[in-house]
């Protein structure tokens, strides 16, 4: 993804522990990959909720909450000696085999800190491409052995799941929560305690709705009315 003296940068997993508010606690384990990924995928989950609304035969798709991207590799290892400018195909071609190197890539991202009680988390660094995540997946095919059948070649098809710093992820949450004011209009058979139960979990709190919209007769709203839904922590 860029050229440093000429050389083709390699793509690095950084290999770290966390501390309780999901930031990098200590100094990173480096794991520059012995060839560069030719590609990668991308899945991005939003969960939703079938809601039935009143007087409307369809069902509302109301978000629930986004789940964290997932991005695929395919990481190839190789100790024939064809990899240009890498301390891993170095290393794997002077011991004659990848299994050292395929160790040590599951245990930077696989090995659970006595701790965290979970796996050290990674941050992947390729040119202007940083991804925060951890490993959830990794399946290993091995394509080449020597004589003694000792692996020469092998791809590992791993898995990262993003995985932000908590505090970033809390305020990614409240874009999609009731703690902020919100736009709605009014469907047809929709009254205020029904609005305010689907919004703030609990239809008491029409009241609050009616006087934030200066409503009077709060028993029957038009459908297409706009009504603004004031956030949680502003409610008396």
């Amino acid at each position: 993804m860029g050229l440093l003296d000429g050389k083709l940068a390699k793509m690095l997993i950084l290999s770290f522990n966390t501390d309780e508010k999901g930031e990098m606690k200590g100094l990173p384990i480096p794991f520059p990959v012995m060839y560069n990924p030719e590609k990668f995928s991308k899945s991005i989950r939003t969960i939703y909720q079938s809601r039935a609304v009143p007087g409307d035969a369809t069902e509302e798709q109301a978000i629930e909450r986004i789940e964290g991207d997932d991005i695929t590799f395919e990481f190839l290892f190789d100790a024939t000696g064809g990899s240009i400018n890498s301390i891993q195909g170095e290393a794997a071609k002077a011991l004659d085999g990848v299994d050292a190197q395929i160790d040590l890539f599951l245990a930077l991202t696989q090995t659970r800190d006595k701790q965290e009680h979970q796996p050290r988390k990674l941050k992947l660094v390729w040119g202007t491409f940083i991804f925060n995540c951890r490993l959830v997946n990794a399946t290993i095919d091995y394509t080449l052995f020597n004589p003694l059948g000792r692996p020469l070649r092998a791809t590992i098809n791993a898995t990262f799941k993003g995985d932000e710093p908590r505090i970033l992820q809390s305020a990614i949450a409240k874009l999609f929560s009731a703690d902020l004011t919100h736009a709605r209009i009014v469907k047809e058979g929709e009254t205020l305690p029904f609005i305010a139960k689907r919004i703030y979990g609990d239809s008491r709190y029409y009241m609050e709705i009616a006087r934030v919209n200066g409503l009077k007769n709060f028993r029957h709203i038009p459908a297409g009315t706009e009504l603004i839904l004031p956030p949680l922590n502003k409610r008396g």
